[in-house]
C-alpha cells in the first residue's frame, strides 16, 4: 500500500512495506532513487535495530544471541498507517511473532513523513513497550538521484559541502565491517568539500563522525543546485554508492549505531552509539531535506 502526500509543487509517496519514502518530486524533479536492481533495489530503508551488518549475523541481549539480518528487521515488514493528512503520513510497526525471534522486545517504531514546497522531513520515534530495558540502533538509508537533472552534469560533477568539518577523518568499511586495519581517509583535511568520486567507494561505505554541524549540502558544481541534508541528533553519517557500478545515486545515511567492528562482540550494548530505553520510554530522531535551486 502507498500513500501520496502533497504541498505546492512537492509530492511524496510513502510505502507501508518498510515504512519508507519511495518518491519525492518537486517541480517535476525526482529526488529519491527509484530502485533499479542492476544497481541497488533499495530506496530509503529504515535501519532498526541495527545499522549495517551485525557481528557474524548475530546480536546478543544479556548474553543470549539472536540472528540479525543486515540493516535489521524493519525494512522488510509492513507498517500500518496511524495518521494521514494532505501533507503528512505517520506509519507504525510493532513486534510480531517473527520479530521476537530476532529482537526479543515489544516495541513501537513510528515513521513520520512531511512534505512542503521547500523539501521534506522524516522523523523516527521508538518506544519501548516491553517490561525489560531495550537496546537498539537506528538510522536512515535514503538514496538520492545524482545527477538530479541532465544539465547538472554527472555524478562526479557534484560535491558534498560540510560546515566546519576541516580535520574530520573519514573511516572506510570493508566487507560491511569496521576494521582498524583499514586506513582512514584524510579527505577533509583543510577543506569542507568532498567531491563525489566513484573510486572513494571501492572498499564499501565511507563514514564521517564527530561533525560539529549535523548538515551537509549535495550540490552540482556546474549549476549550484541540489539540497541541504540535515541530520541533527545522529552521531555518524554514512556515504555509499555501489562498488564498481558507476551508479547514478548516492546514499546519505544518518546513523545512531555503526556497522559491526571486527573486534567487537555480539552484545548489543557494546555497539557504538547504541541507545537504551527503560520500559515505556520513547526516543525520537530524524532528518530533513531543504532544496537549493
Amino acid at each position: 500500500m502507498t500513500f501520496t502526500i502533497r504541498s505546492g509543487e512537492s509530492t511524496g509517496v510513502v510505502r507501508t512495506l518498510g515504512g519508507e519514502l519511495v518518491s519525492f518530486i518537486n517541480d517535476g524533479v525526482e529526488y529519491v532513487w527509484q530502485g533499479d536492481p542492476e544497481h541497488w533495489n533499495g530506496q530509503a530503508p529504515i535501519l532498526f535495530p541495527v545499522c549495517c551488518a551485525a557481528k557474524d549475523g548475530k546480536i546478543a541481549f544479556n548474553g543470549v544471541e539472536y540472528p540479525m539480518t543486515k540493516h535489521g528487521i524493519a525494512r522488510k515488514l509492513e507498517f500500518l498507517p496511524v495518521y494521514i493528512s494532505k501533507d503528512k503520513v505517520i506509519v507504525e510497526q510493532r513486534e510480531t511473532e517473527e520479530t521476537l525471534k530476532m529482537f526479543p522486545f515489544c516495541y513501537s517504531l513510528k515513521a513520520e513523513y512531511y512534505v512542503n514546497d521547500a523539501g521534506f522531513s522524516v522523523k523516527f520515534t521508538v518506544k519501548n513497550r516491553d517490561k525489560n530495558e531495550m537496546t537498539f540502533c537506528i538510522g536512515g538509508h535514503p538514496g538520492f538521484n545524482v545527477p538530479l537533472r541532465e544539465e547538472d552534469g554527472t555524478f562526479e560533477d557534484y560535491s558534498l559541502f560540510f560546515e566546519n568539518a576541516e580535520g574530520c577523518t573519514v573511516s572506510l568499511t570493508k566487507d560491511g565491517y569496521m576494521d582498524a586495519s583499514v586506513p582512514k581517509v584524510d579527505r577533509l583535511q583543510g577543506t569542507n568539500e568532498l567531491p563525489l568520486k566513484y573510486s572513494d567507494y571501492d572498499n564499501d561505505a565511507m563514514i564521517v563522525e564527530n561533525l560539529p554541524a549535523k548538515s551537509v549540502k549535495l550540490i552540482s558544481r556546474k549549476t549550484g543546485r541540489g539540497f541541504m541534508f540535515n541530520f541533527e541528533g545522529f552521531n555518524a553519517l554514512g556515504l555509499w554508492t555501489p562498488i564498481n557500478k558507476n551508479s547514478p545515486f548516492i546514499c546519505l545515511e544518518p546513523w545512531n549505531g555503526l556497522p559491526a567492528d571486527v573486534a567487537e562482540t555480539t552484545e548489543a550494548k557494546s555497539k557504538k552509539y547504541a541507545i537504551t530505553l527503560a520500559p515505556d520510554e520513547e526516543y525520537t530522531v530524524g532528518y530533513s531535506v531543504e532544496l537549493i535551486k
